[in-house]
């Protein structure tokens, strides 16, 4: 996973407010991924195990809603 483009495709694809739930989950599981590829690369670790938990909850959050 290159980051820099994982980061610049996650920025420009965020769901709108009103994209159904199962777009904006996805989108959330997409980015707790790149936060778990953060924590790999050592920067940051533990702030990155929390994003990426917040994210993946998120996205459980949206699917079970």
């Amino acid at each position: 996973m290159n980051i820099m483009i994982e980061m610049t495709a996650l920025s420009l694809s965020r769901p709108s407010p009103d994209a159904p739930r199962s777009v904006a989950a996805a989108w959330y599981e997409r980015k707790a991924r790149l936060h778990e590829q953060l924590v790999q690369d050592g920067t940051d670790a533990e702030h990155e195990r929390v994003y990426a938990a917040i994210a993946r909850a998120h996205a459980l959050t949206l699917r079970t809603a």
